[in-house]
């Protein structure tokens, strides 16, 4: 795993809202020599990121949907944030449905205190293994490798025999409507479960999660008891807990 600059960020996120991007055109946007572009991009291309094209570079095709090791290294600093900031809040000796997602992943972390985790996130059980305090259930399903965690009916099943004092999940998106929004039918059906079976819901989402286009609802935004994020721009009304954009 390399260690992404502010700038090799920038270019893949701009890759997930396109296909591809020139060369030159990314060295006008960062107002950077095209020698420096390459650079960057013969580091992603090297880890595996991204694909050289003609003139410029674009997605490879296992990473179109965003495999997990891809999506852990966007906006990785702010994502620890969050996290942390989430992981402070739970009281002592809670029950937690946690959901998919890298920053939901983060949070596992930062768990100190007592608490029984029920989760179909696979990133989260490696994590919690070796925590005495913490007893941890996991869901059974259809296991996706890219994304390291499970999904199906089981999942939903398993989630209905709980009910949590927090659920916490991620998103794939979120519309300027207000909405948080997943790519696939199967993830989106597990969050509208999390949140039925949690007495409060907490989203976290970083601020790019606002510039990224994804099709199946999960749910509005006012439903969520809390929102973790370090996006500046929302409606006074909504349960915003913020958290400082890291430079």
């Amino acid at each position: 795993m390399i260690k992404l600059n502010a700038r090799q960020q920038n270019i893949l996120l701009r890759l997930r809202k396109k296909e591809d991007i020139q060369i030159e055109t990314m060295s006008e946007h960062f107002q950077v020599t095209t020698q420096t572009i390459r650079r960057d991009v013969n580091q992603l291309c090297k880890a595996g990121y991204a694909r050289r094209i003609h003139g410029g570079v674009g997605l490879p095709a296992q990473l179109t949907n965003s495999s997990y090791q891809y999506r852990s290294d966007i906006q990785f600093d702010v994502k620890d944030q969050i996290a942390k900031k989430v992981a402070n809040a739970i009281p002592d000796g809670s029950t937690i449905i946690m959901g998919i997602g890298t920053t939901v992943t983060r949070i596992a972390y930062y768990l100190k205190t007592k608490h029984r985790v029920i989760t179909n996130n696979l990133q989260v059980v490696r994590i919690l293994e070796m925590n005495p305090d913490i007893e941890v259930y996991i869901a059974g399903g259809l296991f996706r490798s890219q994304q390291q965690d499970v999904v199906g009916n089981n999942v939903t099943e398993f989630f209905n025999d709980f009910e949590a004092d927090i659920g916490i999940l991620g998103c794939a998106a979120v519309t300027s409507s207000h909405s948080a929004m997943e790519h696939e039918t199967a993830e989106a059906e597990i969050s509208r479960c999390i949140v039925k079976n949690s007495r409060q819901t907490w989203l976290v989402a970083d601020a790019t999660k606002w510039t990224i286009s994804a099709s199946v609802k999960v749910a509005s935004l006012s439903e969520f008891d809390k929102i973790y994020s370090n996006h500046t721009n929302l409606p006074s009304d909504l349960p915003l807990v913020s958290v400082n954009k890291i430079a």
